[in-house]
């Protein structure tokens, strides 16, 4: 059986159990734990924190700028094995943080920042995210993102030895010194005219995996990140390089029926920033 915390609309704190919970707190700027079980976490109005930790957890921003993370949070150690979340920011300026597993993100209103922490997240369970998505698709490590808008909404990864590290961060600064840097080197176009650039979105052909995606470039090196449209998930995919022709990929976006689509979304340098 569930426990329930209520907040108040004064700047709470609140921690959960390791059992399955439902936190709904009301206002003010809060700091909300819900820690192990299968968890429901209402931020309400403000700038809140919330951490859904390890278990299948359901976290919702609502109102105000808001840090939302379904893992223990960026500084802790990576949660292996259970961990498939549902984020969703709503109104406000979000910071939705992608651990392992398989999340759903769903940044809402506004200019959102959807951050990931490795290229190599740890698969979930196979089991679906409770009362959300069924499981979809062959890969249990592979998080989607519902809504991104490229008009307010950005790209972050967190690069090892920029600035202060999250728990694990495994991408390769390919920005500036600063954190918040978009990346040095972009390419959008045709995959013929790319040339070793740090980012490139392919948006003339769609691709089987990302292997064949790499394949179709040059000059791609350890670290760099391809964008590309994939014809058996109808996803545009973020693959990360880890060596000649091979990638990890690490997220999806979802409802891209063809690379137009993808074409249609008009990623720039800017789209892509590391911290």
């Amino acid at each position: 059986m569930e426990k329930f915390y209520p907040g108040e609309e004064a700047p709470d704190t609140i921690i959960g159990s390791n059992e399955d919970d439902v936190i709904i707190d009301k206002g003010g700027n809060d700091w909300i734990d819900a820690r192990a079980g299968t968890d429901r976490a209402f931020g309400g109005a403000g700038n809140d924190r919330v951490v859904g930790g390890p278990g299948n957890d359901q976290v919702y921003g609502e109102g105000g700028n808001d840090h939302l993370s379904g893992d223990d949070g960026r500084f802790n150690h990576r949660i292996a094995g259970e961990d498939n979340d549902y984020l969703s920011g709503e109104a406000g300026d979000d910071v939705l943080y992608v651990g392992d597993g398989r999340d759903w993100l769903r940044g809402g209103e506004d200019s959102d920042t959807f951050v990931f922490q490795f290229h190599n997240p740890t698969p979930g369970l196979h089991n679906p995210m409770p009362g959300i998505f069924p499981e979809q698709g062959p890969e249990p490590d592979v998080s989607t993102i519902l809504d991104f808008d490229p008009a307010q909404d950005t790209f972050a990864f967190d690069a090892k030895g920029l600035y202060n590290d999250g728990f694990g961060a495994n991408f390769i600064n390919n920005a500036g010194l600063q954190s918040g840097y978009p990346v040095d080197t972009f390419y959008s176009g045709k995959a013929t005219g790319a040339n070793g650039e740090h980012v490139v979105v392919i948006t003339d052909r769609s691709f089987a995996d990302g292997s064949a995606a790499a394949s179709a470039i040059s000059g791609e090196t350890a670290g760099d990140i391809i964008v590309y449209h994939d014809s058996k998930t109808h996803t545009a995919n973020l693959a990360y390089v880890t060596s000649a022709n091979h990638v990890d990929v690490f997220a999806h976006l979802s409802g891209f029926q063809n690379v137009s689509n993808l074409a249609s979304l008009h990623l720039t340098a800017s789209d892509f920033t590391f911290v």
